[in-house]
């Protein structure tokens, strides 16, 4: 079996190819592993920013929408109270005047 050499190479080149498949092998294992790990750990944060943006951005959303529709109107209302506002002062000057006048 072991008559040359050569023969000697031969069985140590195999030991050494068959000890780096196997570390190989090992090291996918491990890469596989990881890679599950942060599977998983991308599923969770997948999660919890799915939670955030149902209970934290979606009710911003439909605020600032509501915000949009009522802004007009408010806007509306302020400029009526002002327009009161100035006609009651018109009209004090008015009666201020028709009281200097008698």
């Amino acid at each position: 079996m072991l008559s040359t050499s050569q023969d000697v190479l031969f069985i140590a080149i195999a030991v050494a190819v068959l000890l780096l498949t196997i570390l190989l092998a090992i090291a996918i294992l491990y890469l596989i592993f990881i890679l599950r790990d942060a599977s998983k750990a991308s599923f969770y944060v997948r999660d919890t920013a799915q939670k955030i943006n149902d209970v934290v951005y979606k009710p911003i959303m439909i605020i600032h929408s509501v915000i949009d529709k009522i802004q007009p109107i408010m806007e509306a209302l302020h400029k009526r109270g002002e327009e009161a506002l100035e006609k009651k002062a018109k009209e004090a000057e008015v009666k201020k005047a028709n009281k200097s006048k008698k």
